[in-house]
C-alpha cells in the first residue's frame, strides 16, 4: 500500500468551517486507499472525538499544539522574509524538523493550503498542494468591498505577497488542486494545476427533516467569524432586508458569530442568530430559501452546494456562482446582485413557494451528478495515481 504524508494547518476535527470540512473528507477518502500520516497544527485543545475519529478511519498522526504567543512571533517573521503573513503564522521550526525526519518514508507529500506548503516545497518527492482557492486573488478583490478596516489593510498588504507565493508553489509542486476552474486557469500553468471542486455529503440528497417554525425564514449558513461571511450578512441586512415582506425573518446559522453579527439582533427585530447548532440542515430545509450574497472571498462555497443538495431555493451573488460550473440561473438557483431583485424573488417565494418546486428538484439532481464526495474521490485518485507514476 502506498503511503501519504498529509499536512494541515488546522485540526480537521470537528469539521466546522470550509477548510476543516474539506480536510475531514480528504482524510476519510485517502485512508480508504493509502497509509496516511497526518501532521497538523492545533490552536485549541485537541478534542477526544478527534482521537476516536482518527482510530475509526485508520489515521496515524502527530499534532503540534501552539499558543497565541507562538503564532504571533511566527507572524512577525514576515516583516523580514517577505513571505505572506499567514504562511509565517503557521510555520514552526519544530514542525519542520519533524517533517524533515520522516518525509523520506512516504511516497507522496500532500499539503493542504499554502499555509503548509513551505514545509515540503523543496523536498525532492512527489507532492501535491490542495490550494483550494487563490487567497491572493481573493484578497486583491476583497479589499475593495470588505466592511472591516482591519481586513482592508490586511488584504492590501498580503494580496501581492500571496499571489507571488502561490505562483512559486504551483511551479514547485507536481500538481496544485483548485476548487475554482477560473482560478486554476488564471496562473496559466495548465500542466501544473487541476480543477477539482469540493463535494457534499450524499446523505443530504435524501434529507427531509423540517420544522414548521422556520417556514417563513430566509437563511444564511456559514462560519460566522469568517470575514467573507460577515461581509455578506452585513450587506444583506443593510441592502435587502428593508424590502422584504414584514412577516419574513432572517436567520444566521453558523458558529462563532462576531460582535458585528451579534449586534444585528439589536438593530433589526426580524433577525435571529443560532450560533453553533448540531443540525443546521433542519433550519435550511425548512426555510423559504437560502441566500449567499457573497461580496468578498473566493473558491467554492460549501454552503451553496449543501443547500442545493437539500433541495433549497438558493439565491447567490455572481461572485459566489462563479465556482459552481454548470449551474444555471433560474434552473438550479438564482444568480442576482441587485438588492431589490433579490428582495423581489424572496417575496415571491413567500407568496407562492410551490412555483419553485421544479428548481428545487433540479438543484438536488445537479449536485447528485456533479458535486458529491464520490465524484471528488474518483477524480482525486486519478490525479494521485498520475503523480505517482
Amino acid at each position: 500500500m502506498k503511503s501519504i504524508l498529509v499536512l494541515t494547518s488546522r485540526l480537521p476535527y470537528p469539521p466546522i468551517g470550509g477548510d476543516r470540512l474539506k480536510s475531514y473528507w480528504l482524510l476519510k477518502i485517502l485512508t480508504k486507499h493509502y497509509r496516511v500520516h497526518l501532521v497538523s497544527i492545533a490552536e485549541q485543545e485537541v478534542p477526544d472525538e478527534f482521537y476516536e475519529w482518527a482510530k475509526e478511519i485508520g489515521l496515524s498522526f502527530k499534532i503540534f499544539q501552539k499558543t497565541k504567543h507562538q503564532y504571533f512571533f511566527s507572524t512577525l517573521k514576515g516583516l523580514v522574509n517577505k513571505l505572506p503573513l499567514q504562511v509565517n503564522y503557521y510555520y514552526f521550526t519544530d514542525v519542520q524538523h519533524y517533517v524533515n525526519e520522516i518525509y523520506q518514508g512516504y511516497d507522496l507529500l500532500f499539503s493542504v493550503l499554502i499555509r503548509t506548503a513551505r514545509y515540503v516545497i523543496n523536498k525532492e518527492k512527489p507532492k501535491i498542494l490542495e490550494i483550494t482557492d487563490s487567497i491572493g486573488l481573493n484578497y486583491t478583490r476583497s479589499k475593495r468591498k470588505t466592511y472591516s478596516a482591519k481586513w482592508k489593510i490586511l488584504y492590501t498588504i498580503e494580496g501581492q505577497r500571496l499571489l507571488n507565493f502561490e505562483r512559486h508553489c504551483i511551479e514547485k509542486f507536481d500538481k496544485t488542486l483548485f476548487v475554482n476552474r477560473i482560478e486554476s486557469e488564471f496562473f496559466k500553468l495548465p500542466h501544473k494545476t487541476e480543477w477539482l471542486p469540493n463535494g457534499v455529503d450524499e446523505n443530504l440528497l435524501t434529507y427531509e427533516k423540517q420544522d414548521d417554525k422556520y417556514r417563513n425564514y430566509v437563511a444564511f449558513f456559514g462560519k460566522m467569524n469568517a470575514q467573507p461571511n460577515v461581509d455578506a450578512v452585513l450587506w444583506f441586512t443593510k441592502n435587502v432586508l428593508p424590502y422584504l415582506n414584514k412577516n419574513i425573518r432572517f436567520i444566521i446559522v453558523g458558529a462563532y458569530p462576531t460582535k458585528d453579527i451579534k449586534n444585528l439582533t439589536k438593530k433589526y427585530k426580524n433577525v435571529e442568530i443560532t450560533g453553533f447548532t448540531e443540525d443546521p440542515y433542519i433550519i435550511l430545509k425548512s426555510s423559504l430559501c437560502v441566500v449567499s450574497p457573497m461580496q468578498t472571498g473566493g473558491g467554492i462555497q460549501n454552503k451553496i452546494l449543501e443547500s442545493m443538495a437539500l433541495g433549497n431555493v438558493n439565491i447567490v451573488s455572481s461572485l459566489a456562482k462563479k465556482a459552481i460550473v454548470g449551474a444555471e440561473h433560474k434552473k438550479h438557483l438564482f444568480v442576482c446582485d441587485d438588492p431589490r431583485e433579490i428582495a423581489t424573488i424572496i417575496n415571491q417565494i413567500y407568496v407562492d413557494p410551490l412555483q419553485f418546486e421544479t428548481l428545487k428538484r433540479n438543484a438536488r439532481e445537479f449536485i447528485r451528478r456533479n458535486y458529491t464526495w464520490s465524484v471528488y474521490e474518483k477524480r482525486l485518485l486519478e490525479i494521485i495515481n498520475n503523480v505517482l507514476k
